[in-house]
């Protein structure tokens, strides 16, 4: 089987973010802690940044943020549309941003790139704007991080700023010490776009109009609290969709708790699946990388062009996220 038709847009890049800039941040899944959320406000302020939190952050029904669905694709359009805003950050994931992608007006976003950020739940975004957009977006830390630890890392934080405000490439992602050790499950090495998000996302949006088109790239998965099974069933969806051909290398997340209890003999452990899944592709595979739902999250821009080494534990970013500052927005 095949994926669907190829995105042919070509890639867009926003312009990098200055001192004095706007950030608006918006909900489109899940409900947000007031307190989460101003502890982030006041880190994007610590940096320069005038910030804006749109209505979806302090509003919701269940278990999903803002009024409705049309509500949250308004908002986000607008935010593009609004020229005193900058950069548009999701506030955290949970569940609800697939929902919103029929809501908005991909037209308006493709004529003011700006860049995007957020992860897990995010990914639903992330796939919607790659194929109607080509922009670089942002997989990074969110603005109220989701309960996971208390603040943002200093060495997460550093990475979504870094990557906000810089027009020259990010270079190879070095994790932090307490980061656990990255494990080559198949070796080798690849170049090629950076693609992907969470699992979860990824496959739910498998036959859909914005399912990933990953050829030519290096995949980036990660998820949390999936059991090992689960992560099986999710990698052969996406086999028999053809999510995974052409795809030249696979960068897995640490996802600690989609692994097997050390005493469950009955399952695969996590490593295990990714080399029976991918083994097949014949592409390197390096897991624990820190993109995931643990402290230490790097900010990986989709769309660039990077290099993977499972062998040496490496990821380099080749090409820049953002243009310099200096550049109009067209």
């Amino acid at each position: 089987m095949t994926a669907l038709t190829r995105t042919t847009l070509p890639l867009v890049r926003p312009r990098a973010l200055i001192p004095g800039d706007t950030i608006a941040v918006i909900a489109p899944s899940g409900r947000v802690d007031p307190a989460r959320l101003a502890d982030g406000v006041r880190m994007l302020q610590g940096w320069g940044f005038q910030v804006r939190c749109l209505p979806s952050t302090a509003s919701g029904r269940a278990y999903l943020a803002g009024e409705s669905d049309r509500a949250n694709g308004e908002e986000l359009t607008a935010a593009f549309a609004d020229q005193a805003i900058a950069a548009v950050l999701c506030a955290k994931g949970g569940y609800g941003s697939m929902r919103v992608l029929p809501h908005i007006d991909w037209e308006v976003v493709r004529a003011n790139p700006k860049p995007f950020g957020g992860y897990s739940d995010i990914t639903a975004l992330h796939q919607a704007f790659r194929r109607e957009t080509g922009q670089v977006t942002l997989h990074a830390t969110m603005v109220a991080r989701q309960g996971d630890e208390p603040g943002a890392h200093p060495w997460t934080a550093e990475a979504l700023r870094r990557a906000l405000t810089s027009a020259a490439p990010l270079g190879t992602i070095t994790p932090p010490p307490e980061n656990p050790p990255l494990t080559a499950v198949l070796p080798g090495s690849a170049e090629g776009a950076l693609a992907g998000g969470n699992l979860t996302l990824v496959a739910s949006l498998a036959g859909t109009r914005w399912q990933l088109d990953a050829r030519g790239c290096i995949l980036v998965l990660e998820d949390v609290d999936e059991k090992p099974y689960r992560v099986d069933r999710m990698l052969t969806q996406l086999a028999f969709a053809g999510v995974l051909d052409g795809v030249l290398g696979v960068l897995f997340g640490d996802s600690p708790t989609c692994d097997r209890p050390a005493d469950d003999e009955r399952s695969f452990s996590l490593q295990q699946i990714l080399a029976d899944r991918f083994g097949p592709l014949g592409v390197p595979v390096l897991y624990g990388f820190p993109c995931g739902h643990t402290p230490y999250r790097a900010a990986l821009p989709l769309g660039v062009d990077a290099r993977l080494d499972a062998d040496q534990g490496t990821l380099e970013l080749l090409a820049p996220a953002c243009v310099p500052a200096a550049t109009p927005v067209r």
